[in-house]
């Protein structure tokens, strides 16, 4: 007796084969059977007749290993069809933990951090031992994690700037390898953002080696997304070549209307790599607003600071008229404002309650609601807020999007975290990719757009992700692998969450089945939690 049999559906395998009516066979958390007309009994039965089965997403690029502990339901993925979530990216994590520089992790995980006051957080040492606390905590996920090496570095010299020592380097190397050692995927670099950004080219060769030692994956959030994208590209490019390592660009884009069209130049490099014997490829997001922090529109010699240090340069007067002459600047080079506007600049979430009602507002609205100017209103509220706050910048362009979208290499991400209209994060603005980046790619791109073809679409959020972080069970239709499936309408799949009300989930996804387990279905959630952590093979 099948535990689950799923009855007339278009199977979609992953594979980017073209799709057949079928019947699915699941005994406990593996497909045993897939074929026509199934006849014998289950102890659950789903009828997809006119209903897309595939392979449940694969998330390669998420943040929910900040949310997971608060909310291991993971509403807003698990309702768009994500069953498993490569978590751990852009350098940020929550272990190793230094206690002696733990406030110096909580600065610099703070804008992701909503919920701190849970018992016992914070009280791990590694990040494999925080990824089994969710395993004993349950998720409704599969959660499968990279440690980041800002986090690695914090652990060892905090946010110093000087080279490491040789003793420093060694012992940034053995905490990385303790982390691969215990089934951790790989390492994840945000060289956007202090302590990753000060780190050397040999310092990140040496962990990228490691990696390379262990077969696992180095996933990187680059330098600069915009003026210096082509040097970005050429530098990531340069650490795969250098190591030998396999390499994941995080959401590939180019930032600022003075950059728009650098995509195409930028894919040709990484083909060129590709084509040279490199394993190299990239993820994107299917939406034209990046989420980033404020202090993006700082110089970047500020920057290079943690949040703590940045506050006290904003407080010194003269420092502070040096910091907005250089963003007055019009012929400097690293100013994203130049060609935008701070009305493109959404605040998405405040700690004081005073400033609160300012979340949802662009720049120039409070600048005009308070009588300031906006450089005034930046600097005041970095100080105000310790130097960290979230903002949604509507900085990119559809034709670039389209056309990071639709190459081969391109995997499908949310770069969001799993997140509940009633959970800690409710207050927040959160970007709608947190609950809309499947259906969207579905929706718009494939059935509206026709972009792509569906079955390519799936294979980008399937099987090509499965196969990069080299997750050998899971990813395809097929019999002997794990039962983590989606069903969906493709008539009426599409997502609802917006700027203005992100805290929606999306329509026409009718089941999600996570090994074996129906977590969603009929719209609701079955408030069960099946996920597993997978382990680096």
């Amino acid at each position: 007796m099948y535990d689950l049999i799923i009855k007339n559906g278009e199977i979609i395998d992953g594979t980017g084969k073209a799709s057949y009516i079928s019947d699915i066979g699941i005994i406990d958390d593996e497909i045993i059977e897939i074929k026509e007309n199934i006849q014998e009994d289950s102890h659950q039965r789903i009828d997809a007749s006119g209903l897309v089965v595939c392979p449940g997403f694969i998330d390669i690029d998420s943040h929910s290993d900040f949310s997971l502990y608060s909310i291991p339901y993971a509403e807003s993925k698990i309702r768009q069809g994500v069953t498993t979530e490569i978590i751990g990216q852009g350098g940020r994590t929550l272990g190793p933990i230094n206690q002696r520089r733990l406030p110096e992790l909580k600065q610099y995980t703070k804008s992701y951090v909503q919920d701190r006051n849970i018992k016992d957080y914070w009280n791990w040492e590694t990040q494999y031992e925080f990824i089994n606390r969710l395993k004993g905590k349950k998720t409704s996920v599969n959660i499968a994690s990279l440690v980041g090496y800002g986090s690695i570095r914090i652990a060892v010299m905090g946010f110093s700037a000087i080279e490491p020592t040789d003793l420093q380097l060694k012992r940034m190397s053995e905490l990385l390898e303790v982390e691969l050692k215990n089934g951790i995927h790989g390492l994840s670099f945000g060289f956007d953002n202090s302590p990753d950004s000060l780190a050397s080219f040999d310092e990140i060769l040496q962990m990228a080696k490691i990696v390379k030692k262990y077969d696992a994956i180095c996933t990187i959030h680059m330098r600069e997304e915009g003026v210096h994208l082509l040097e970005s590209v050429n530098e990531a490019i340069e650490i795969c070549k250098a190591s030998k390592v396999k390499l994941q660009i995080s959401h590939l884009k180019a930032a600022h209307p003075q950059n728009w069209g650098k995509v195409k130049k930028a894919i040709q490099l990484i083909n060129k790599a590709k084509q040279q014997g490199l394993n190299i490829d990239y993820d994107v997001y299917p939406y034209v607003s990046y989420e980033s922090v404020l202090n993006d529109v700082l110089p970047p010699w500020l920057r290079e600071f943690s949040p703590w240090k940045i506050v006290e340069f904003l407080k010194d007067k003269q420092t502070r008229k040096k910091v907005i002459n250089e963003m007055l600047d019009s012929n400097s080079t690293w100013n994203p404002l130049i060609g935008s506007s701070w009305s493109q600049i959404t605040i998405t979430s405040l700690k004081l309650e005073e400033n609160k009602e300012l979340i949802g507002l662009d720049i120039n609205e409070i600048a005009t609601l308070l009588n300031k100017s906006p450089h005034d209103v930046v600097i005041d509220l970095l100080i105000a807020e310790e130097g960290v706050i979230k903002i949604i910048f509507a900085a990119m362009i559809e034709t670039d999007l389209e056309e990071v979208m639709k190459q081969p290499m391109a995997i499908y991400s949310s770069d969001g975290l799993a997140v509940s209209p009633d959970g800690c994060y409710n207050n927040v603005k959160v970007h709608p990719r947190y609950y809309g980046t499947f259906p969207r790619v579905l929706g718009r791109y494939v059935r509206e757009k026709q972009l792509i073809s569906i079955e390519d679409a799936i294979r980008k959020m399937t099987l090509l992700p499965a196969m990069k972080m080299n997750i050998k069970d899971r990813g395809i239709l097929e019999k002997g692998f794990k039962a983590d499936i989606t069903i969906f309408d493709r008539s009426t799949i599409a997502d609802t969450a917006t700027f203005q009300e992100p805290h929606q989930y999306p329509i026409g996804i009718n089941a999600v089945i996570v090994n074996g387990r129906l977590v969603v279905c009929d719209n609701k959630h079955k408030r069960i939690r099946p996920g597993v952590v997978i382990k680096r093979i």
